[in-house]
């Protein structure tokens, strides 16, 4: 098996990452004004049940799967790829049908005493039996990210979100006109479809490998051992999932309440939550899809290189992980401040979201930061100390949520959101620096990006002015204005030096003749 590069592999899952986002886009765009603000927000209440059940059960065997894939594709035992994902897939569709039975059987306290409104019935129901699916995928996807061949896994994302569409287009007039809940249960039935047709492309790749492959029995593992140590790494990552998850349903359950404390009626609390959660967090979290695919290769990747003892190259690519992280945050930060009403409007022009997407901007460095070091934290074997980190994080949003989202509304919570995330990012870069010994190259990561951001958010709007010059509308002029600021802030990091071609080829696995990265 040829070496790759996990960059490489990140660029893939990227540019898929990019095809879905943009799918999405107008998947959401279409879905918020068809049943919009009060209905996002009642779709967005379903989200909390569907992270902490869904997150709980799959994230630890995905990322236990893709670790031990890697730690043997390094040591060559190649018998063990299938029989490890054999045994992960048994475990996680188990779990999964406990948890579809348990929910099934508790649907109605869930609805009216954790969700507090009957409209959710419909979602929920329909979100149970896709539950054992979602979770065989999981198993399926830490397999191909172990072996780091990603396209499989590109591909079933990008067939999950076309089927998604194709199925809420086709049938959302019907339902919308039958109530607002019918609607929002088509937009669960989109997403359980879709998830079936992820699970079948990852299926039809993998028996396709299953067959072509053949093993030598070199470095043979007893399966009742594999299960052991699936159980090993993905308990702990899982009891972290299911902490966090529980803690962020709260959270994201108080906002409408803590809204109504603060006195808006019911309807205009989901409306404001719908804009917060279902159309500018999301925005916000377009450009994640880089430091996500990041830290989804990073986990096999710091995986094969310990096993290895190669610390140098640990170190490097957690090194150019966090610099790719900031200079990702100084970007959009600079975007989402300057033209927050533009990008709103021309998004979802009826419900001004602009106010809303300028004060989350300045959570792009510490949100797409805190992705990154998540997946270095989890390849460093560290999920106990992340979970920790990690509930200092939401303890202190939902002291924000309680307190000041009554008095100062949405504004209160964002505000909860940059303490608690630049907290969170500094425990963990505490963390990998005692571990790994790793320097800190504050110029580089820190004080270079940041004077680039400043650059990008004095001339920004004299570029969005240029192109208005032209008279090309609105919606090209914007678009236009953020590819030139996006370009010219490229061009600032190769001037300042903050980024090398010669190192960002090498890292790609374009050249390898100085260091097997």
């Amino acid at each position: 098996m040829g070496k790759k590069s996990f960059v490489g592999s990140a660029i893939v899952l990227m540019v898929a990452g990019f095809v879905v986002k943009i799918l999405g886009f107008v998947y959401r765009i279409y879905l918020s004004n068809l049943i919009g603000a009060e209905g996002m927000g009642l779709f967005q209440l379903i989200s909390p049940i569907y992270s902490l059940v869904i997150l709980t059960l799959t994230s630890g065997i995905s990322i236990a799967v893709s670790k031990m894939v890697a730690e043997e594709v390094a040591k060559k035992h190649s018998i063990n790829l299938k029989r490890i994902t054999s045994c992960a897939l048994f475990i996680v569709i188990s779990g999964g049908i406990v948890v579809s039975v348990f929910m099934f059987v508790f649907i109605d306290s869930i609805v009216n005493v954790v969700l507090k409104d009957t409209r959710t019935y419909y979602s929920m129901i329909l979100l149970i039996p896709c539950i054992p699916i979602i979770a065989a995928a999981s198993a399926l996807k830490g397999y191909f990210y172990g072996v780091q061949e990603v396209v499989p896994t590109a591909f079933s994302q990008i067939a999950e979100q076309v089927v998604r569409i194709t199925l809420v287009l086709t049938m959302a007039g019907y339902f919308l006109n039958i109530g607002l809940e019918y609607a929002c249960a088509l937009a669960t039935l989109g997403m359980a479809i879709g998830e079936i047709a992820n699970l079948g492309v990852l299926l039809a790749v993998y028996k396709f490998k299953k067959k072509k492959q053949h093993s030598k029995s070199k470095g043979f593992m007893r399966k009742r051992h594999i299960v052991k140590d699936l159980l090993k790494v993905s308990i702990p990552i899982s009891f972290n999932r299911f902490i966090t998850s529980i803690m962020a349903a709260v959270e994201m359950i108080l906002i409408p309440r803590m809204l109504l404390v603060g006195g808006l009626n019911y309807q205009s609390s989901m409306e404001e939550f719908g804009k917060l959660m279902g159309m500018a967090m999301p925005l916000v979290f377009f450009p994640s899809l880089v430091t996500s695919s990041l830290a989804t290769t990073l986990v096999p990747a710091i995986s094969e290189a310990m096993s290895l003892k190669s610390y140098k190259t640990v170190n490097y690519r957690m090194s150019m992980s966090i610099q790719l992280s900031v200079i990702l945050g100084f970007i959009f930060t600079s975007i989402f401040t300057v033209f927050p009403n533009e990008i709103g409007d021309m998004l979802y022009r009826k419900e001004q979201i602009g106010e809303i997407l300028y004060l989350l901007s300045f959570t792009s460095v510490f949100i797409y930061l805190q992705q990154t070091l998540l997946g270095i934290m989890n390849g460093l074997g560290k999920q106990g100390v992340s979970l920790r980190n990690s509930m200092v994080g939401y303890v202190i949003r939902i002291v924000f949520v309680i307190y000041l989202i009554p008095v100062y509304g949405i504004k209160g919570y964002i505000v909860g959101m940059v303490v608690s995330s630049a907290i969170v990012c500094a425990l963990n870069i505490g963390t990998v620096v005692k571990t790994t010994g790793m320097l800190l190259d504050i110029r580089n990561w820190l004080i270079k990006p940041g004077i680039i951001g400043v650059i990008m958010f004095a001339i920004g709007r004299y570029i969005y002015y240029f192109f208005t010059i032209f008279k090309l509308g609105s919606v090209l002029s914007i678009l236009m204005a953020v590819s030139s600021n996006v370009l010219i802030a490229f061009i600032l990091l190769f001037v300042f030096g903050v980024l090398d071609k010669k190192e960002i080829l090498n890292l790609v696995g374009i050249r390898q003749n100085q260091i097997n990265k």
